[in-house]
């Protein structure tokens, strides 16, 4: 059960951070103080308003931007940021949120709690992870400085919902806070202020001379933690060729890589002027099914599907050799890995199998559509692996390779693809409730909602014991394989880079921008 308790600066203060540089006063800090830091990342952002999208490409830009009530730290876990902490009634059902003062929006505008409650009311509309809003009753303001929400009924996952990076619940002005997803002013609270956006070319950041740091931490945290910032400015390019990427950072033109190709960093890996930094798991390979339209509308075909796919080849190949063949649908090691369940339904690579299940299915030699993007190498790679590995077994496929922002925005339409790529990052980072999230609700990744994926989403976000929502995990899992919901491949792993002379640099969910300098 869930009892009164805090998550303040006292629970998070002793987490462990010590390999962590604190942040530098007086004469060094000015030595370090300035510069321009040029990041590559593979895709432009399909907006900046933080809260409405799930895209990777915005969260590397948008979380130097934005702030939220809680974060998360190195760990992963959820840490206060925005609010000192939280109380929460013994009965699961209210949260006060007490506020750090004096916190500065980009506009000049002190934060209260008038700002917080109108984002968060924003997001139950707009959220691209709105349904963490769905159990909310009201949301009152006692004074400037509180937040008291009161939930319909108990939702255990309410902290992990409003801290989660994927599409952060982000704290904007109030005055914004009524205006319709991607029509607000770019405002939030963090180090760096929005600056320009070019479209096919960049995003510019400066550096906010009124940043408030959360003096609760010692050093940074995660998403969280005290942020210093040294750069004057941070230029953020698209690049989606992954050879120009390289090259820039051989050059000097570029300072930090999202992602370094696996080959190239083996090629540099005794280059004195570069540093490389493995993260492996990094996310979930995925082909998505749309279960809207067409043969994938078909439990045995998509079960053809899952059978006929060789994972080993796609991760292979997709990857350059940077993966694991995993089949759950939450990282091994964590609190939540649901064990072998499901297990006898992965990478089967049976074709005798899959042309069965084809012709169970009534498959008639319709188009089916994999739809994959060539900003991200190993999307479309897997699309051309798996769209070849389909052929074989009888399937009339078409691979069809757009920019991320065009695929990214095609499969949330119900027409027009049958699979779609997707390296599935942030979900799995921050726990079940995402991943579970993604296949669940009013807008599920298929399209179509699946009645077991829904109890186990509602026995996940309602049940105060842990052993229900790890039971709830597992019925997720199972279902996932039973009626093949989507194609798990395996996992994936990155490499982030930087030129050596971008000091103090760890490596995180984006490139963090604060708490590194130039040496």
């Amino acid at each position: 059960m869930i009892t009164r308790r805090t998550l303040g600066k006292g629970a998070a203060a002793g987490l462990a951070t010590a390999t962590l540089a604190a942040p530098i006063a007086g004469p060094a800090y000015a030595q370090r103080r300035g510069g321009e830091v040029v990041i590559a990342q593979q895709a432009q952002p399909p907006s900046l308003d933080a809260a409405t999208t799930t895209a990777q490409a915005s969260r590397n830009i948008n979380l130097h931007i934005y702030e939220t009530l809680f974060a998360r730290d190195e760990a992963g876990n959820p840490m206060p940021d925005l609010a000192e902490g939280v109380d929460i009634s013994a009965d699961g059902l209210t949260y006060r949120f007490g506020l750090r003062r004096g916190v500065k929006f980009h506009n000049g505008k002190t934060m209260t709690s008038a700002d917080v409650k109108a984002s968060l009311e924003r997001y139950g509309k707009v959220g691209g992870s709105a349904f963490i809003m769905r159990p909310v009753e009201e949301i009152t303001t006692p004074d400037a400085n509180t937040v008291v929400v009161k939930l319909k009924e108990p939702y255990p996952g309410f902290i992990a919902g409003i801290s989660s990076p994927r599409a952060p619940c982000a704290i904007i002005p109030e005055e914004e806070a009524g205006k319709a997803a991607n029509q607000i002013a770019v405002i939030g609270t963090g180090p760096f202020r929005f600056g320009e956006f070019r479209p096919d070319s960049h995003v510019k950041l400066t550096r906010f001379d009124d940043y408030v740091q959360n003096t609760n931490f010692a050093r940074r945290d995660g998403f969280g933690g005290r942020k210093t910032v040294h750069f004057d400015a941070v230029t953020i390019r698209f690049m989606p060729e992954a050879g120009a990427r390289t090259a820039g950072l051989q050059t000097g033109e570029l300072h930090v890589l999202e992602a370094l190709a696996v080959p190239a960093a083996q090629r540099l890996k005794d280059d004195r002027n570069v540093r490389a930094y493995e993260m492996m798991p990094w996310a979930f390979q995925t082909l998505m099914m749309n279960h809207a339209q067409g043969p994938t509308s078909n439990v045995m075909f998509r079960r053809a599907v899952q059978a006929a796919l060789d994972m080993e080849e796609i991760m292979a190949i997709s990857t350059d050799g940077l993966f694991r063949l995993t089949h759950g649908w939450q990282h091994p090691g964590t609190a939540y890995f649901a064990g072998d369940i499901g297990k006898e339904l992965y990478n089967l690579k049976d074709q005798a199998r899959a042309r069965a299940l084809l012709r169970e299915s009534g498959y008639r030699n319709e188009e089916v559509t994999v739809l994959a993007d060539s900003s991200f190498s190993n999307h479309k790679a897997t699309g051309e692996v798996a769209a070849e590995q389909l052929k074989a077994i009888g399937v009339n496929v078409k691979l069809v390779v757009v920019d991320w922002p065009t695929a990214f925005n095609q499969r949330t339409r119900r027409e027009g693809w049958h699979l779609w790529t997707l390296m599935l990052g942030i979900e799995p980072y921050e726990g079940p409730y995402g991943v579970v999230g993604f296949f669940s609700g009013h807008q599920p990744v298929q399209h179509e909602r699946d009645a077991g994926i829904e109890a186990a989403q509602a026995k996940l976000t309602t049940s105060l014991a842990e052993a229900d929502r790890k039971a709830a995990v597992a019925d997720f899992q199972r279902r996932m394989y039973d009626q093949a919901i989507a194609v798990k491949c395996g996992d994936v792993g990155i490499v982030q880079a930087t030129r050596a002379n971008v000091a103090n640099y760890a490596p995180y969910r984006i490139p963090r921008m604060w708490d590194c300098w130039f040496s």
